[in-house]
């Protein structure tokens, strides 16, 4: 007895060391990636300000300069607790938008944009101190919400439905509608945009409610088959089960809807996530096949959008900025989205922001599409092309800074923290594999939130949402006796 007592006694100590010495490990790499991100944005911001020559953009050098200070002091703290596939977006945007992004246009020196008449000189500066400002402040309010976080003990684990019967029906029923109105499934692809593509919203109503309901259908047969392969592999422990997962996972990746690159890069990551947390032990080895569909399945989406580039493709580095400029909301945009507040004073109203943050949500854009009132996005436009012609996004701080000024610009970003907060809550709390997958979608989505606007994470996150809250709730309310 006593020798037995000494042995658990040394395992006990072993592990204990084990332990310390993983912990001790994670430090040292946080802080030599932090270290690491802080030189690189000095040595840009350097660079950047012995080498602009925009009078606008004189002050650029204080994005990088800022962001690898309150990179280490705000980030560094929490991304080791969140550790999750928010942070990691979050992390990659930002470093793009605020370092990356101010090295290019320095490096290409491009200052321009879309619009044929350029921001004033005064409108950069202002959107720069902007930026500046909104970063602080978004970087801090994100310290204050995450710095208690605690993970799940068992974060590895992963519970599953005690009955799919609801979820059995929707499916159902969604194909039953699918085969008596065909051209519902035209929003729908494999690996490739399909040449008669329609987008949702071009058909019919009833037609569009058909292929919303195929679109969560679609994910919601992707989850049962995976809940029965990881069933059966807990029963016996087979590897097929594992490749038959992957092999469902990778045709889940090739089967998509829309043609939108940041949807289905969203939801490919949501995808990969769940394998992941189902197979934590076989990430190496399936993490090659996956990217590689991802990549293919992307590319091909960007051939299918075939946008013209600033420089037909003669100048990589020059395109590369000026795709950055529009999609990471870099400050040629919100120096734009400053003058269209400034031309439209009037139209400021502080309660169309609330019809134009609600209208986009599905179910509430049935009532307030009757009200006639201009969004930002028509006025940030409108500042581009001098027309009704709309094909930008205003940035998420050029539509807070609209309605709300200055000082409480950064109120819309720091909503959407806030609700990244309590989805990552819910998604902890229950822990279950429908959960998961469906709220890594909306959590995913928002660490991209700077390069959007609020308008259209609303309307991402209801769409993903909306009709999966109400099958879940069914589902668990409708249980069949055995």
């Amino acid at each position: 007895c006593n020798k037995e007592i000494t042995k658990n006694k040394l395992i006990n100590r072993i592990n204990l060391l084990s332990g310390g010495i993983t912990l001790y490990a994670k430090i040292k790499l946080d802080i030599l990636i932090s270290m690491t991100i802080f030189l690189i944005s000095t040595v840009i911001s350097l660079y950047i300000a012995s080498n602009t020559e925009h009078l606008g953009y004189q002050n650029l050098f204080l994005l990088p300069l800022i962001y690898g200070i309150v990179y280490v002091l705000f980030i560094t703290p929490i991304r080791g607790r969140l550790n999750n596939i928010y942070i990691y977006v979050f992390i990659a945007v930002s470093f793009s938008r605020y370092v990356l992004l101010p090295l290019l246009i320095t490096i290409t020196k491009y200052y321009g944009g879309r619009s044929s008449t350029p921001p004033m000189d005064e409108s950069f500066r202002t959107a720069i101190y902007l930026m500046s400002y909104e970063m602080i402040i978004v970087f801090l309010f994100s310290y204050l919400i995450f710095r208690k976080y605690k993970a799940p003990i068992n974060g590895c684990s992963i519970k599953y439905p005690k009955s799919t019967f609801v979820y059995l029906i929707f499916i159902g029923l969604s194909l039953l509608l699918s085969f008596m109105f065909p051209q519902s499934l035209k929003s729908f692809s494999f690996l490739k945009v399909s040449s008669d593509f329609a987008d949702l919203g071009e058909s019919s109503f009833f037609i569009t409610i058909i292929t919303y309901l195929l679109v969560t259908a679609k994910f919601l047969f992707f989850l049962l088959i995976m809940n029965f392969f990881k069933k059966r592999y807990e029963k016996s422990k087979d590897k097929i089960y594992v490749i038959l997962s992957l092999l469902f996972v990778l045709l889940n990746i090739t089967i998509f809807f829309g043609n939108n690159r940041a949807d289905y890069i969203i939801t490919t990551l949501a995808s990969i996530l769940l394998f992941f947390k189902l197979y934590p032990r076989f990430i190496k080895k399936s993490i090659i096949p996956l990217v590689i569909i991802a990549v293919i399945v992307t590319s091909f989406i960007n051939e299918n959008r075939n946008h013209s580039t600033l420089s037909g493709g003669e100048d990589g580095l020059l395109d590369t900025t000026d795709n950055l400029q529009i999609y990471l909301a870099g400050p040629y945009n919100v120096a734009i989205s400053i003058e269209a507040a400034k031309f439209n004073q009037n139209e400021r109203n502080i309660l169309h922001l609330g019809h134009e943050l609600l209208r986009p949500v599905i179910g509430l854009n049935v009532i307030l599409k009757q009200f006639d009132i201009k969004s930002t996005s028509q006025f940030f436009n409108e500042r581009i092309f001098y027309s009704d012609h709309m094909s930008q996004i205003v940035p998420m701080i050029g539509q807070g800074y609209f309605y709300l000024g200055f000082l409480l610009s950064p109120l819309i970003f720091l909503l959407y923290i806030w609700l990244v907060k309590i989805l990552i809550k819910m998604r902890d709390k229950y822990n279950r594999i429908d959960m998961f997958f469906f709220l890594s979608i909306p959590i995913a989505r928002m660490g991209l939130a700077m390069g959007q606007n609020g308008a259209i994470l609303a309307n991402d996150i209801s769409f993903f949402l909306g009709l999966f809250f109400i099958a879940y709730y069914f589902n668990n309310r409708i249980l069949l006796k055995k």
